[in-house]
């Protein structure tokens, strides 16, 4: 099978659900690869990215052609998340590879990426695979507003992404989510929601070795993609109002801020308080295989939060909040220890300090965990089954794929979406 897959950023280790998914597809198909590059960055991964596929394509996007389309749709019915990662070079790029018949299928990766694939739909198998529901993302978003103008603006965002969401889940032939909370939360006519395909994230079980690195007695770290504004608000949050309780108590314990682009609100913890922030790593697995203590301390979550399932692969006991634990079918106190008050981390916290059988049974009843549920060749074969859905679902439908000698294509002046 020849399969084209649109996704709106570098596909990498850090963003592990595309990366994996392509890399193991390249197995046994076909795959050609176009994305987004929107930030220096993403140059790093594209070598790596290069040797996993057949043919890979990378379309750079400058910030400031992102911040002008936020600001020419600012009143629209666009949503920011569509403006932002909006690209006329890769909507044209994906006709014209479709208008060439070069592919069988089409996989769009994220609602990002729907603003550059809607000329295609109908003219070819397409499978949408959605990642998380994103207007539950801003609903939740919404509620930890601390301002009425943001919440204001969170509230449009919200309804702008149901609207959206829901013409996406009608377009495309087959769509894929990581949960059934996700899932359940979509928005469209129920008769579609019900067809969605529930798609587990996996982890390299490979590349996260259980107990590879030694641990370090004392050390907390959250690892995350730090410029990823739920990720940033965590290790906030964490450090403003939870850390100091724990310092006083332990003045011996230290933690790490470890991911990508931190923001200067985060930056600006380095050094306090026997806090240390660590960015742009190349391998996140030596700073997080040697903590004593992974945490998860995200208050806005849609989807599946893979720090957690790679902190457990590792053998690294994870104290979580309850919202990133909601699409996990896990139970406190057997694969981890769940908090959300400030009270409740600091008792978890000091429950894996001082209980070692304790937290060697959740090491190891967490390891089994992600090997039960979370292998990568599992997800493959439920989206070969999404893709076999896909082409099932175009030829009942009826419509025409896409002629050879089409060879028009939109011109850079396009609008990212249509009413």
């Amino acid at each position: 099978m020849r399969i084209l897959y649109v996704v709106p950023n570098v596909p990498s280790r850090i963003r592990a659900r595309p990366f994996n998914f392509i890399s193991r597809l390249s197995k046994h198909h076909h795959v050609s690869v176009l994305c987004l590059a929107s930030n220096d960055s993403d140059s790093r991964f594209i070598a790596e990215l290069r040797s996993c596929c057949q043919e890979l394509e990378v379309i750079h996007l400058p910030r400031w052609v992102s911040l002008w389309n936020c600001l020419v749709r600012f009143f629209s019915l666009t949503p920011m998340r569509y403006a932002y990662f909006y690209s006329p070079r890769l909507r044209r790029r994906v006709k014209e590879k479709v208008g060439q018949r070069v592919v069988d299928i089409v996989h769009i990766e994220h609602l990002k990426s729907f603003p550059m694939v809607e000329d295609i739909a109908g003219r070819i198998p397409t499978l949408f695979d959605a990642v998380d529901c994103v207007s539950l993302f801003e609903a939740r978003r919404r509620r930890l507003a601390s301002d009425p103008l943001s919440r204001l603006f969170f509230w449009t965002e919200w309804k702008k992404m149901l609207r959206w969401e829901a013409k996406a889940c009608q377009r495309f032939n087959s769509v894929t989510i990581t949960s059934a909370v996700d899932k359940g939360w979509y928005p469209g006519p129920r008769k579609l929601q019900s067809g969605i395909r529930v798609i587990p994230n996996g982890v390299d079980l490979e590349y996260f070795r259980f107990q590879e690195f030694e641990p370090k007695k004392n050390v907390l770290i959250f690892c995350a993609k730090l410029d990823y504004s739920a990720n940033s608000d965590a290790a906030l949050y964490f450090a403003e109002s939870i850390w100091p309780m724990l310092v006083a108590r332990r003045p011996e314990l230290h933690l790490e801020i470890v991911g990508s682009r931190p923001p200067r609100n985060v930056q600006r913890l380095d050094g306090r308080n026997n806090i240390q922030v660590i960015g742009g790593v190349p391998d996140v697995r030596p700073f997080l295989g040697r903590a004593w203590i992974a945490l998860c301390p995200v208050r806005v979550q849609a989807g599946i939060q893979n720090k957690i399932l790679e902190a457990m692969a590792l053998g690294v006991p994870v104290v979580a909040s309850r919202v990133c634990c909601s699409s996990l079918p896990l139970t406190h106190g057997k694969q981890l220890l769940i908090a959300d008050s400030p009270e409740e981390y600091v008792a978890a916290v000091e429950s894996l300090l001082d209980d070692q059988a304790g937290r060697f049974n959740l090491v190891r009843a967490g390891r089994q965990y992600v090997e039960q549920h979370h292998d990568w060749n599992d997800a493959v074969a439920r989206l070969r089954d999404a893709y076999s859905d896909a082409v099932a679902d175009f030829i009942r439908s009826g419509a025409s794929p896409v002629l050879a000698q089409q060879s028009s294509v939109e011109s850079d002046g396009g609008s990212p979406c249509r009413s």
